[in-house]
């Protein structure tokens, strides 16, 4: 402090300026020890009566057992001040091309307006906000002081260059940036006859106004959920006018969602008649009428909303439901993947209680074997035993054979790899493996005469070999005489068997074990004679690398090396006059350890 200030300044001033924090604290301390604060309470109201009042919090705090004190009025502005201005330095960003939000990924690239950084940073200072909005705003006395801020932040995405494309993205609120803007709009209508309705049409009036910026539609339904009961009735009332119409009767909407929240409050029986209205539409609707059904009794209306959910969760045709006993579910591609996990394997088991109960014995069996083959599809020893037990239980053979053959189909198809030609299910081997896996006695010859023949024709053509290579590395790889390929053929299998069988660990075990299951009739398959005879076919030419990287090339050959050294060695010569010059070649192959480099 300058001499020429010392004179002006207060006693407190200048005792501030000449301690450290700590010995700030010490000397406040040894005040309050003393007692010395109870005695100036008058002179503290007389100078400040919010300084007075925080005094008096913190006296009566020491004789309590939870000595928190509310900090002052100026203290919790000057803080929510500090936060605000972090805020309105975010918006500020907003419309310079080289501002904090125009991302360039790449300098050849142009910047675009990044607004999931924008949600990111405001939600960083909305989490401090909302620690501070219930003092500040009585403080700080501008109701609107968010919906001007969402204005702005409107206007600053509109001012980008129209190159930079910022309207392909709305900006959406995180959710506690839109519990700020909520809350804060709420404590403005707490004065108001019907702050209920008010609030609603305030929020519902920002979808006209803001087409850049949004709210979480989570964050939303969770704070009017959250509001008491007399507002609640009131919003719940007033969604039924004309305005709201458009918006409560999509599903997507979160008014729609609001009401029906509302209405599962405090109108049961409207609750259940949204649900099964919409439930064609969203499958989430059909839990609360099953639970309703099975807590009256009615049997047979759970069964049907159990039908119809597990219909809609499939996106079906609501006039022809899905039934267990008709088909598999469908692939899981056909419906919702946050579904798959538990909602599903939830609906078989409440579909096979309820069967049970009323006595429909096989399609509750049905239930239970759609349950063990969705989550054993790649198991195939537990599904055989699953359809095992469907036939016990259910005594309906037609209705398993024709189950088993759809799932013997998925499980070809599921062996298949997507570069290799879509034949018939029953033109491949592994349709004949599971036929013979179950039932030896019945298949295992027809699985071995088919066997036979499509080995013969891999090792007749090579076009035919090209086609189905990556089906022949299936085989090699699963069949139990051919374990001893990767110790002695290690790039052989790292390089060829394994990228070409890249299926889930379950579904290789089962392979395997179908495989070994019939040891006795395929001890005898040699795969390897035909690798010998056609793998030079599949190394990729030097020529064709587009560049100058061999290293795929070099593998290809350091496995043709392993399994016919005479193709390596005849292929080799070759190369070495035709791309004799290529050193990066003969560098990698070198890497690589090929023989005779």
């Amino acid at each position: 402090m300058n001499p020429s200030e010392s004179s002006t300044s207060t006693v407190g001033q200048r005792l501030l300026a000449a301690l450290t924090t700590q010995q700030a604290q010490i000397l406040l301390g040894l005040v309050a020890q003393h007692g010395l604060l109870a005695g100036l309470d008058e002179k503290l109201r007389a100078a400040d009566p919010d300084l007075a009042d925080t005094v008096c919090r913190f006296l009566a705090a020491e004789t309590s057992t939870q000595p928190v004190v509310a900090p002052s009025d100026q203290k919790a502005l000057e803080t929510w001040n500090d936060f605000w201005g972090d805020w309105e330095s975010r918006i500020s960003e907003l419309g310079d091309a080289e501002g904090a939000y125009a991302n360039q990924e790449e300098h050849w690239h142009p910047p675009y307006f990044d607004s999931r950084a924008l949600t990111d940073d405001l939600e960083k200072d909305a989490r401090r906000l909302l620690e501070w909005l219930e003092s500040a705003f009585p403080l700080v006395q501008e109701p609107d002081l968010f919906r001007a801020s969402l204005a702005e932040i409107e206007s600053g995405i509109q001012s980008y260059p129209d190159w930079m494309q910022p309207f392909d993205d709305c900006c959406v609120l995180g959710p506690q940036a839109t519990t700020c803007v909520l809350r804060w709009t709420w404590l403005g209508l707490a004065h108001e006859p019907s702050p209920g309705p008010q609030l609603a049409d305030s929020i519902h009036s920002l979808d006209n106004e803001l087409k850049q910026v949004g709210l979480d539609d989570e964050a939303c339904v969770q704070f009017f959920s959250s509001l008491p009961d007399a507002a609640a009735r009131d919003i719940l009332a007033h969604l039924g006018s004309g305005d709201y119409a458009e918006a409560v009767a999509d599903i997507r909407s979160v008014w729609h969602r609001i009401r029906h929240e509302y209405e599962k409050r405090f109108d049961p029986a409207a609750h259940l008649r949204t649900c099964a209205e919409h439930l064609a539409g969203d499958w989430r609707y059909g839990e609360p009428l099953i639970a309703d059904a099975l807590a009256r009794g009615d049997l047979a209306g759970a069964e049907k909303f159990v039908e119809a959910t597990l219909s809609s969760l499939l996106r079906l045709n609501p006039e022809e439901p899905w039934r267990p006993e008709l088909s598999l579910l469908p692939d899981k591609t056909c419906y919702s993947a946050v579904a798959e996990d538990e909602t599903i394997p939830k609906l078989l088991d409440q579909w096979e209680t309820i069967a049970a109960q009323r006595g429909r014995a096989k399609r509750a069996a049905a239930c239970r074997l759609q349950r063990a083959l969705l989550k054993h599809a790649h198991d195939w020893p537990a599904v055989l035993e699953a359809f095992a037990a469907f036939r016990h239980d259910a005594g309906a053979s037609a209705v398993a054979g024709e189950l088993l053959s759809q799932w013997r189909e998925r499980a070809v198809a599921a062996c298949a790899s997507y570069q290799e030609p879509n034949p018939k299910p029953a033109d491949s081997w592994i349709y004949w493996l599971i036929e013979a896996r179950c039932d030896p006695v019945a298949h295992q010859a027809s699985f071995l005469e088919h066997l036979t023949a499509w080995l013969d024709c891999c090792a007749e053509s090579a076009a035919f070999f090209g086609k189905h290579w990556r089906s022949l590395a299936l085989l090699t790889r699963s069949l139990p005489q051919t374990a001893q390929i990767k110790p002695q053929c290690p790039t052989f299998h790292s390089q060829v068997l394994m990228p070409a069988t890249n299926f889930e660990a379950k579904l290789l075990a089962s392979l395997g074990e179908a495989l070994g299951f019939l040891s006795d009739a395929t001890a005898r398959v040699d795969p390897l004679a035909i690798w010998r005879q056609h793998l030079h076919t599949l190394v990729p030419s030097p020529g064709a690398t587009g560049g100058s990287s061999y290293h795929e090339p070099a593998l290809w050959m350091k496995a043709l090396s392993e399994v016919n050294s005479a193709g390596y060695n005849q292929l080799l010569a070759r190369w070495k006059t035709e791309y004799k010059r290529r050193r990066n070649l003969w560098a990698e192959m070198s890497a690589a350890k090929c023989p005779g480099i």
